[in-house]
């Protein structure tokens, strides 16, 4: 660290990484060979891209790979936004608190990590572990997976359905719904379907599931939302659109060997320009003739266009000038984002072989899913760590707990639905989305009526602001759709410069 406060990170000195609380001076921060010309008067650079996640690094390095000076601000002290991995010395195997796993036809975010050396592994299972390694908790009883399909409990009454398993959505129900065209993967955002911009449980109540089955499927550990009332069906066809879309390139994809954080860092040591970490945004102007980006420090920033690569519900906390369009600001201010808290717990005996069950572990309690993480390459059938990946309604209760209190609640709930994980239990690690003002949540959902309301708009230029991340993807889908949302905010830009 110099005096300036300046960290040298990379093999060349034109890369810098900055700490929060370094001043600017002009644009003497550029790499030199972009200084003048390329970069004009009272500018810092020609692009500003606001958040160093998948979305925002994507754009920057296309747009660098075309000659235009580019500067990355992210708000905290490191890359991949909410593609991040936890380091092996806190949780062992080094779990991802984000982003899991990558189909096949993850084009953009696969040839990233060819592109800049990084190693894909095998998939790394976390909500839904291998075959047969599952067990069931509803209403506080224990059910094995060959005992499900003819259980008491199982509210799925329909022959077609009985097999349907509480750890996984109704996909077979959605795809026999799903109205979109075979491998259509933007049919989702057009008007003939606005139709069935409604709840979801709705839905699959005309469908025939009962309201018990609807509530097990998606009220609890909903992979999306809260719960079957909040989420649009629209959203869910799509969802499994895409994944039929990523079955046709079976073994592969998978996960970036020592985590999918790998990915995101690597990128941004490619960079040319400048990264201002620890620095987050207040305000976004418009100034007719170029863009100021106020950070909360105090520094101002100043650019030909900027680049929003950041959450929508990390964005309400910015002041944007002019204002956005009523609609797009609708889409601001109210688009969902999945709540999400996870406990990671370190195993200190093998309680599995004590009760003989499987050990993970579905529940419609507190403590949602119970995983046995198995992420150790050189031992795969060895437990790592356990999991309470917490979903929805519980997920927002625990938000508004403190850490203690929240990791004691759920710890003590698991203990009472199955008591031998009582000695074989240690909780080392909290991690709360909805509670991470950078992110609001996992990831983005629609809720009933807002595809039909702005999916169409929701990424459409301000002036000279331009929006990228997963929730502005026209066709694809997590990582892939950070990625795809990157590349068409640079190729915006390019019209203009």
């Amino acid at each position: 660290m110099n005096k300036a406060g300046q960290q040298i990170v990379g093999r060349s000195t034109r890369r810098r990484f900055l700490a929060g609380g370094t001043a600017l001076a002009g644009s003497w921060m550029l790499p030199r060979a972009l200084r003048g010309a390329q970069t004009g008067a009272g500018l810092d650079a020609e692009v500003i891209v606001i958040g160093a996640g998948l979305a925002g690094l994507n754009a920057a390095l296309l747009l660098e790979e075309l000659g235009v000076s580019v500067m990355v601000v992210e708000a905290t002290s490191r890359f991949g936004g909410r593609l991040h991995t936890v380091a092996d010395n806190i949780v062992p195997g080094h779990p991802e608190l984000g982003a899991s796993g990558m189909g096949g036809g993850y084009a953009r975010l696969l040839n990233a990590a060819s592109q800049y050396g990084v190693e894909i592994g095998p998939v790394r299972p976390r909500t839904e572990p291998r075959e047969g390694e599952m067990l069931y908790c509803v209403k506080g009883q224990l059910i094995s997976e060959d005992d499900w399909p003819g259980h008491a409990l199982n509210p799925y009454r329909q022959d077609w359905a009985r097999q349907m398993m509480p750890s996984r959505p109704p996909y077979q129900v959605y795809a026999e719904l799903n109205p979109y065209p075979e491998a259509d993967l933007g049919a989702w955002r057009r008007p003939e379907f606005a139709a069935w911009d409604r709840p979801v449980g709705e839905v699959l109540t005309e469908a025939g599931l009962t309201e018990a089955g609807v509530e097990l499927g998606v009220g609890h550990n909903s992979s999306y939302g809260t719960d079957h009332h909040d989420l649009s069906a629209l959203m869910m066809f799509h969802t499994i659109s895409f994944a039929i879309h990523q079955a046709n390139w079976p073994g592969q994809g998978g996960a970036a060997k020592g985590g999918n954080q790998r990915i995101p860092e690597a990128m941004a040591r490619n960079l040319t320009g400048d990264v201002l970490l620890n620095s987050p945004v207040a305000a976004i102007a418009d100034e007719g003739g170029r863009v100021r980006v106020s950070l909360e420090d105090g520094r101002r920033l100043h650019a030909a266009r900027a680049i929003i690569a950041m959450p929508f519900s990390a964005l309400r906390r910015i002041a944007l000038d002019p204002e956005p369009p009523a609609v797009q600001r609708a889409a601001i201010d109210n688009l969902g984002y999945t709540p999400c808290t996870q406990i990671h717990y370190a195993v200190k005996q093998p309680y599995w072989e004590q009760d003989g069950m499987a050990p993970s572990m579905w529940t419609d309690a507190l403590p949602g899913r119970f995983m046995a993480l198995k992420n150790d390459p050189g031992s795969p059938d060895s437990v790592t760590s356990c999991l309470a990946y917490v979903n929805g309604h519980f997920a927002l209760k625990l938000a508004h707990m403190d850490e203690e209190a929240a990791i004691a609640e759920v710890t003590a709930e698991l203990f009472r639905l199955r008591p031998s994980l009582k000695d074989a239990l240690e909780p080392i690690y909290l991690w709360k989305w909805s509670n991470n003002p950078y992110a609001g949540g996992a990831y983005a959902y629609w809720k009933p009526g807002q595809i039909t309301a702005f999916a169409r708009t929701i990424a459409e230029p301000h002036g000279r602001i331009h929006f990228a991340g997963e929730h502005t993807a026209q066709l694809n889908r997590g990582m892939e759709g950070a990625m795809e949302s990157g590349e068409r905010a640079a190729i915006e830009i390019l019209e203009y410069l």
